[in-house]
């Protein structure tokens, strides 16, 4: 029995090892099977991932076979007709060695965007076909621009010198001379009695810096009025850094009683003090007195003392303050642009411009005007600084006081030069920005400025004034704009974004991307082509449409909208579309530009912009003047715009806007920000073709 019980024991034990022997080899074949699930559904992932990637790569190279077929069929074109580039792709804008000259219309050719702008044009072009010896048929425009590269195109072997020019620029300088006297002498006449006023008076409410402020004050005072003409000592520079820094630690909490308190303590006069060591061009030789980086330090605390403070910057612009700023810039400029050698601008500028205070001087006033222009109204919120006495002698209030003031300084500006040295600076540059920061922040500086030229000067027009109707400019302020070619700021734009652009056309001439600096460049530069055409319309269209400038315009307008729509830059985009709105308002001849050139044209990737700018009512109110002004009464325009979405959209916008401009609010001002102008339609496109733009668009071809 014992030996019955052991073995059935052992083979009852036998039994459960076999049991658990087999329940483990099925838990180790249910993992493998799972393993080899997860291990196939990866490997078909990765296999469907890599077809996706190498379908991918085969569109995309069945798209670049048949660009490159499309380019050749183009050359080949082009070779057959006689041309040796195409404007379809950006031409050069760096001067010919040798220029050349247009013998049929006698107009001289600086560089290859001229050229072929002068090509296109309908006047050389309407004078080829009718000096043509081929009686019959009329010249094709290939015909012509053949005819007028063999025949017509000449270098100028000899430059035969004019001697009127000198004359005239010689009384264009005694004039300019006289006025900047007369304007000086004006400024001048109430600035003592305005600046005794203004240095005692009290702020609103005491800062609590407001005698350490006073303190620092009187130290840098005792510290200029012991020092001689001399170079200062390095425990002297020490003291005055110091005392500036702890000045600026103060001023950049941006606290207004705190930026009152150091004018009224004649912080401001003590600056001014600093930025007169500055050697003059004549001494260029000697070393400074004061060091640079101390004299930029000084900058950036007037940059801090004005920078939103309305009560400063009305101080600075009423006191004779402004034109000693104004002045020093132009003597930091006239050691980059010289009067004398304007040929040799290109070689001294990158060394020049670098040493931070002409950038800082530029920033400087771009706040004072920024501050004094975006205030509601002029004389709104300034008038409170200029009631201590009225003008006894010629009876302005104070709102016509900031006015007058306001428009003399601004013909100031004009006068001294400072336009012209600016547009030296800027068709200089002949690169890319991406490769010095400094000269980016110079750019951008310069270009805010101008900027805020202008809104100072739409700032004290009347209300009642229309953009779209030629009105005088008393500045001189548009004239000078116009005059400039707008600054050499397209020109400068240009040779940033295509500065490895040849006319061959498998050689891309511009870059995939843009860095930061360049956009930023470019931002600044659109506002100021903006604000110059609310300023005068009639002159930004003329300058910018005429030859050499638009075909310029229309390659740099259509390389940043495409940047624009593969990369997002928001801001960079609605500059760019209320500008060619500005471009092609009531202006047939633009209207042409921005549908000519390679496909797709500036007008074709205005209309393929995202969905939300025809869904969002506020884009709607950004892009939709703009599209209304380049295709009103312009059917060849309005078909292309029909290729890509309904005329009726913008047939029911303009009927929104009639409907809500019955409203007795419906008012607008040009006083607002300029981003809030953007939006106005009144401001875009005139009130008076509303109803004749609506008709144009809900009629049928």
């Amino acid at each position: 029995m014992k030996r019955k019980e052991q073995e059935a024991r052992i083979e009852m034990q036998r039994q459960e090892k076999e049991r658990a022997r087999e329940d483990a080899a099925r838990e180790r074949a249910r993992d493998r099977e799972e393993r080899l699930a997860a291990l196939t559904a990866a490997q078909q992932e990765a296999m469907e991932e890599l077809q996706k990637k190498i379908q991918l790569k085969h569109d995309e190279g069945v798209r670049r076979h048949l660009e490159q077929i499309e380019q050749r069929k183009e050359k080949a074109a082009e070779l057959s007709s006689g041309r040796h580039a195409n404007t379809d792709y950006a031409p050069k804008l760096t001067p010919y060695e040798r220029k050349k000259q247009c013998t049929l219309c006698g107009v001289m050719i600086s560089s290859e965007v001229y050229l072929f702008s002068h090509i296109k044009g309908k006047k050389h072009q309407l004078t080829v076909r009718e000096n043509s010896s081929i009686q019959g048929r009329e010249l094709s425009d290939e015909e012509v621009e053949h005819l007028s590269l063999k025949k017509y195109i000449v270098d100028v072997l000899v430059e035969t010198p004019v001697p009127l020019e000198p004359v005239k620029d010689v009384d264009e300088k005694q004039k300019n001379k006289k006025k900047v006297k007369k304007l000086k002498t004006r400024i001048n006449s109430r600035v003592k009695e305005y600046e005794s006023v203004m240095e005692t008076k009290t702020p609103v409410s005491d800062s609590p810096y407001k005698a350490k402020l006073q303190r620092l004050t009187k130290d840098l005072q005792k510290q200029l009025q012991t020092q001689d003409n001399g170079a200062w000592a390095t425990n002297k520079v020490s003291a005055l850094d110091r005392a500036l820094g702890e000045i600026s630690r103060i001023l950049e909490k941006q606290n207004a009683s705190d930026q009152i308190s150091f004018r009224a303590a004649g912080g401001l006069s003590v600056l001014e003090q600093i930025l007169q060591t500055v050697t003059p061009p004549s001494n260029s030789t000697t070393s400074p007195r004061v060091p640079l980086k101390s004299v930029c330090n000084a900058v950036n605390i007037y940059i801090l003392t004005c920078s939103n403070c309305l009560e400063n910057s009305t101080y600075v612009l009423m006191s004779s303050k402004i034109t000693f700023l104004l002045e020093l810039l132009i003597q930091q400029l006239s050691l980059v642009v010289p009067d004398d050698e304007k040929s040799t601008i290109l070689r001294s500028l990158n060394k020049q411009i670098l040493d931070g205070l002409t950038t800082a001087l530029l920033q400087l006033l771009c706040k004072i005007f920024s501050c004094l222009s975006t205030s509601s109204s002029v004389g709104s919120g300034q008038t409170e600084t200029i009631k201590a006495k009225p003008e006894a002698k010629t009876k302005l209030s104070p709102a016509d006081a900031i006015s007058s003031r306001i428009q003399d300084i601004i013909g100031y500006t004009v006068n001294i030069g400072l336009i012209d040295k600016l547009s030296g600076c800027f068709i200089s540059i002949q690169g890319p920005l991406d490769e010095s920061t400094r000269m980016s922040a110079f750019l951008q500086a310069a270009t805010s400025l101008l900027h805020e030229l202008c809104r100072l000067c739409i700032s004290v027009v009347p209300s009642s004034w229309d953009i779209f109707e030629s009105h005088p400019d008393p500045t001189g302020l548009s004239a000078a704009l116009q005059n400039s070619d707008v600054v050499g700021v397209l020109h400068m734009l240009y040779c940033a974004l295509f500065h490895n652009s040849s006319s061959e056309p498998n050689v891309s001439g511009c870059k995939e991307t843009y860095e930061q600096n360049t956009l930023q460049v470019a931002i600044q530069s659109l506002r100021f082509l903006n604000s110059f055409a609310t300023l005068h319309l009639q002159s930004f269209q003329s300058v910018v449409g005429a030859e050499g400038l638009s075909l310029a315009f229309r390659h740099v307008i259509s390389s940043l909208i495409w940047f624009c729509t593969q990369y997002t830059c928001e801001d960079l985009l609605h500059e760019i579309i209320v500008c060619v709105g500005y471009f092609t308002v009531n202006h047939a001849d633009n209207q042409v530009i921005v549908q000519s050139g390679r496909h797709p044209t500036v007008l074709q990737k205005l209309c393929q912009l995202p969905f939300q700018y025809f869904s969002d009512s506020r884009l709607v109110r950004l892009l939709f003047p703009t599209l209304i002004s380049a295709c009103y009464n312009n059917p060849q325009n309005k078909l292309i715009l029909e290729q890509e979405l309904s005329c009726l959209l913008l047939a029911t916008f303009i009927q929104d806007c009639l409907q809500g401009s019955s409203h007795p609010d419906s008012k607008t001002s040009l006083h607002k920000d300029f981003r809030q102008q953007y939006l106005e339609f009144s401001l875009r496109f005139p009130r008076h073709s509303w109803e004749t733009s609506q008709q144009f668009f809900l009629k049928k071809d």
